[in-house]
């Protein structure tokens, strides 16, 4: 038998701080100050009017928003013309990533081509965006703002049909609609006034089941799609569409009984009695899993139907037992708190924030550092937005250290809907696709929904598990039936994969925080040749925990955990025999985080970003430095060559490398 090598922590007792000077020289104005004044003059004035103009009851406090729109060299958020806006008595309250032809660009090969850029959404009584146009009229105009004023392309009023997300339903019938808006927990007066005009058009916001994230407020409402577009004139009205339905992620095959599968139930308790991970889904309605798990309900959640019962005893049985026919051991590594938030109404009277609130307040006890949702709202994720449920489910994540397992979704095969689900753009979570088989040989399961993610978070899913599909169907021990039956879909690769995280916690005396069990998640999982990101993600996780914490016998894994404080820099070195080895080294390397989120700046999603150097050799070279995940981060790249290489702001990168011997 091979000899294997085990993890080994404590890799952050080698870093040194480091003092890092980078260069940076001026940056290239695309207009000077005479043309901005010329060209967006106008526009502040135009939009003066257009505000002024508006009906009272379509404000909030006597404001309006409109859209002011960096050239797209500017378009990090160290960019935003903050004290301009506060010099005029502005203030932005949110930002989103926009695609335009600038006037200029400042790179000759992008002359007259789409360039991505930061449009930010500005809010103040109309007499203030008077005064921004007053600052930019004057002759004595102080250099910083006039700096900030050639950052600008364009200022507009925001057309408010550009704020409906998707086609609106036909007909006079009442529809549910989803609605946010550029409001944060002190700026209630907003939500009031507009729930005041929804009044007056007599459409129905329901403030009971209101959840704030950030500087967003998202509401439920009840309107036809005519009053629907009336509410969108509402000033702070950021986004709306129509209230997804739940996927409530039925097997993507027929259930089938597997005959010649037995499965006898464990007979001890978990291995960590006194921790718990929490499962939202259908139900358990029985007592055979008892001894590992509790079961919560809900005033309306307790008539319940047999199929949301299957379907949550099967995956909270996985995350239990795992599969029946694996080689992984069979007694739970942690006991379960199943939330049944659903009902046999939740998939025909789509109301996903009943169910968000219930997740959000059991995840907010700050009891659970390990979820999973095999649910959440069936629609594909939009890139320029955040959904409510992303928004909600990474902030918790990062404020409470949780490490939540999301399904994908299982639209994979469907033509124009088969990009990921939310919350699985997550970037604090880990987004689990399906794979067709646990063997050698294996690849995306057709069902499984694909990449890419939302900037940032552009590799979706982070990885794969084997679901299942019809050749070869996952199989789960099912409590009600008391049977093994053949399944499949992401909903059970998700809490798959949830297990072999909560197991490589558990089998070790290694204090591993969920950040760094993401990350070693991530590290070992497997890839094949020709495998796209965007179906696989950085790969296939592995099943058995032992194998997360085992390398082969020429190797070594090592975990560095630490805080790094913002504009700090942290030296890790890599730990190596002093000797020279013939043929060739691989290194393999995976940095993880977890950030805070300001869901309202959809472009500048993340609050952290990471910015790694790699420098090869030792001593008199250590100021050399290479690239190892991309772009070399000592080179001068643009914002959006970072944010296009997954560099930066994402919260995960991940890559091999192999090096030639110096022999």
């Amino acid at each position: 038998m091979t000899e294997k090598n085990l993890l080994l922590s404590g890799g952050e007792k080698l870093h040194k701080t480091a003092d890092i000077v980078r260069g940076n020289g001026a940056k290239k104005m695309p207009y000077s100050f005479d043309e901005v004044r010329r060209q967006i003059l106008p526009e502040i004035r135009d939009v003066a009017l257009k505000i002024e103009g508006t009906e009272p009851i379509k404000k909030a406090r006597g404001e309006g928003v409109f859209e002011l729109t960096l050239h797209p060299a500017f378009l990090a958020r160290t960019y935003y013309p903050s004290s301009l806006l506060r010099k005029a008595g502005l203030r932005d309250v949110g930002s989103k990533e926009k695609f335009i032809k600038p006037r200029t660009s400042t790179k000759r090969s992008k002359n007259d081509q789409l360039e991505a850029t930061t449009t930010i959404f500005v809010a103040g009584q109309p007499s203030a965006i008077k005064n921004l146009g007053d600052i930019l009229a004057s002759d004595k105009t102080p250099e910083v703002y006039k700096k900030q004023f050639r950052e600008i392309e364009s200022i507009s009023i925001i057309n408010p049909l550009d704020k409906i997300k998707g086609e609106l339903p036909e007909g006079l019938g009442s529809f549910s609609f989803e609605v946010a808006l550029h409001a944060d927990g002190e700026e209630e007066d907003v939500v009031i006034s507009f729930n005041r005009f929804a009044k007056s058009i007599e459409a129905y916001v329901d403030l009971s089941r209101k959840i704030r994230v950030g500087g967003l407020t998202f509401l439920p409402v009840e309107a036809t799609s005519e009053q629907l577009r009336k509410l969108a004139e509402f000033s702070f009205l950021r986004v709306a569409r129509l209230m997804p339905i739940l996927r409530i992620a039925d097997p993507a095959i027929t259930r089938i009984t597997l005959k010649d599968s037995l499965f006898n139930l464990p007979t001890e308790k978990a291995i960590i009695d006194g921790e718990r991970v929490a499962i939202f889904d259908g139900g358990l309605g029985s007592t055979d899993l008892e001894q590992w798990a509790n079961e919560f309900t809900y005033h309306d959640t307790t008539a319940t139907a047999g199929s949301l019962l299957s379907h949550g005893n099967e995956v909270t049985s996985t995350f239990l037992f795992g599969r029946p026919s694996s080689d992984s051991p069979k007694r739970p590594y942690m006991g379960v708190d199943h939330f049944r938030v659903l009902s046999p109404t939740s998939g025909r009277d789509p109301d996903l924030f009943d169910v968000l609130h219930r997740v959000k307040n059991a995840l907010e006890t700050g009891r659970y550092r390990f979820a999973n949702l095999s649910l959440g709202p069936h629609m594909p994720i939009c890139d320029d937005e955040v959904h409510t449920w992303t928004a909600t489910l990474d902030q918790l994540s990062a404020v409470y250290g949780i490490l939540i397992t999301v399904a994908v979704g299982n639209d994979g095969d469907v033509a124009g809907a088969n990009r990921i689900q939310p919350p699985g753009d997550m970037v604090n979570a880990l987004a689990v696709g399906s794979c067709d088989s646990p063997n050698a040989k294996w690849k995306r399961a057709e069902y499984s929904c694909i990449g890419p993610g939302r900037s940032p978070g552009l590799v979706k899913p982070d990885g794969v598990a084997f679901g299942g599909d019809e050749k070869n169907p996952f199989d789960v021990f099912n409590p009600l039936s008391n049977s093994v039956v053949g399944v499949a879909g992401t909903s059970y690769s998700s809490p798959l994969a949830l297990r072999t995280a909560v197991g490589t916690a558990v089998s070790t005396e290694h204090e591993l925080s969920t950040i760094a069990l993401k990350a070693l998640m991530i590290h070992q999982a497997e890839t094949l040749p020709r495998q796209k990101k965007t179906e696989v993600g950085w790969g296939r996780f592995k099943e058995n925990p032992i194998h997360i914490l085992e390398c082969g016998p020429a190797s070594a894994t090592i975990i560095f955990n630490g805080l790094l404080a913002k504009g700090e820099y942290r030296r890790c070195p890599i730990p190596f025999p002093d000797l020279i080895l013939p043929g060739e080294l691989e290194i393999k390397a995976t940095f993880c985080i977890s950030a805070n989120t300001d869901p309202e700046h959809s472009g500048n999603y993340t609050r952290s970003g990471m910015g790694i150097s790699f420098r090869p050799k030792l001593g008199l070279d250590i100021s050399e430095t290479t690239e190892f995940f991309g772009i070399g981060p000592m080179k001068r790249a643009s914002e959006r060559e970072l944010r296009d290489s997954a560099h930066k702001w994402e919260t995960v990168q991940h890559r091999s490398r192999l090096f030639k011997s110096a022999a």
